[in-house]
């Protein structure tokens, strides 16, 4: 069954392209309160990691590549939350080769599988209520 977003109102609705029984409008219900739920911890996510830059001490100097390192790190971890650990959408999202970005995540000692399962159990502090 093919499902669509569309934006009616100010309220979003999920589009079923077929009719449906009583407890399949049930299931449908539950699937798109979880979705809801779903894009709110992922919005959530992305607003908390906007918080505040790390400030430069310039007094002491600033290391040029540590900077350029923790940038790039952060740039990748990003790309991959986004794309869901995939890859090739990420080295697509960032301009790069697919062989570049493996070599920067081996580099950096990224870890997908990590990065993905961290992503996949929220702490408390993003837990929502039940609708």
């Amino acid at each position: 069954m093919k499902q669509t977003l569309a934006w009616k109102h100010n309220e979003m609705r999920l589009l079923n392209g077929s009719r449906t029984s009583g407890t399949q409008e049930k299931d449908d219900s539950i699937n798109k309160t979880q979705y809801l739920k779903d894009l709110a911890l992922s919005l959530l996510r992305e607003v908390q990691s906007l918080g505040d830059p790390r400030p430069l001490d310039v007094r002491q100097g600033i290391d040029f590549y540590d900077e350029v390192r923790r940038f790039e790190i952060d740039l990748i971890r990003r790309a991959l939350i986004h794309t869901g650990g995939h890859q090739v959408r990420a080295a697509g999202l960032l301009g790069l080769k697919v062989t570049t970005l493996n070599s920067k995540i081996k580099q950096y000692s990224i870890d997908v599988d990590d990065l993905m399962n961290d992503r996949a159990a929220p702490d408390s502090a993003e837990t929502l209520p039940a609708p």
